[in-house]
């Protein structure tokens, strides 16, 4: 008697270890890695995911789920893709999440994340799920903005540069343009002082009696009346 419960604990205790160690191999959690994608705000950007074929296993009907989720605290859950190519959100931030459903088959559960925010930068986490609470695998992605290159930097460097040499150059004409009307302005209003017609008129009255003052100098009755004497003047005159 004591030796058959004996027996039978030693059975149910093997089964017991068996599934243990059976569960614990199928549901042990595997990292599998890290990638970096940048972008731009506004544009958008493919968060890759993609599973060897020895984590789906051979049975295409399995319950195998890859679950996406953004890794705030607290942790974002956003959607699940199933392994036949159904889809479930939790939050598919105003319609901005892209599905591709006919690759999930063949492991790859890559998500296409459109107009990019500034709330969408972080790290990203995409588990495999077999059933419920077993995760096989997962992997993460980083997701930043796009650094400007060092050869950007120098065409806006040399943008800046051309822009600053441009506008010095065009306040440079425009003072030379404008003093060199305020200067034409001034030798017109001095010419037009010594072109008005009141003064001309002055100078020609002042040029017409000397003129008339020369002529009675160089009359020649005047001057012959002049060289008489007093006498013979008397006389003509009479």
């Amino acid at each position: 008697m004591v030796l058959l419960f004996e027996l039978r604990f030693f059975g149910l205790w093997t089964l017991w270890w068996c599934c243990l160690v059976t569960g614990s191999t199928g549901c042990q959690m595997q990292y599998v890695g890290r990638s970096s994608v940048t972008t731009d705000l506004q544009s958008d950007v493919l968060l890759p995911c993609n599973f060897k074929s020895t984590l789906l296993g051979s049975n295409k009907t399995a319950d195998i789920v890859a679950v996406w989720s953004q890794r705030t605290i607290p942790a974002d859950n956003l959607l699940e893709i199933s392994l036949q190519g159904g889809v479930m959100f939790w939050n598919n931030r105003d319609k901005r999440i892209k599905t591709f459903t006919k690759l999930s088959e063949s492991g790859n559960f890559s998500i296409l994340l459109r107009n990019v925010q500034q709330s969408d930068l972080g790290l990203y986490r995409c588990e495999l799920h077999e059933g419920i609470n077993c995760s096989i695998a997962y992997q993460e992605v980083q997701l930043g903005l796009a650094a400007v290159s060092e050869y950007q930097k120098t065409i806006i460097a040399g943008t800046s540069g051309g822009a600053a040499v441009l506008l010095l150059f065009t306040v440079c004409v425009c003072y030379t343009v404008t003093k060199r009307r305020l200067c034409m302005r001034q030798d017109s209003a001095q010419e037009g002082t010594r072109e008005n017609p009141i003064y001309d008129s002055a100078n020609y009255k002042m040029k017409d009696s000397r003129n008339t003052d020369e002529g009675q100098c160089d009359n020649p009755i005047y001057a012959e009346y002049s060289a008489m004497p007093d006498q013979h003047r008397e006389s003509s005159v009479r």
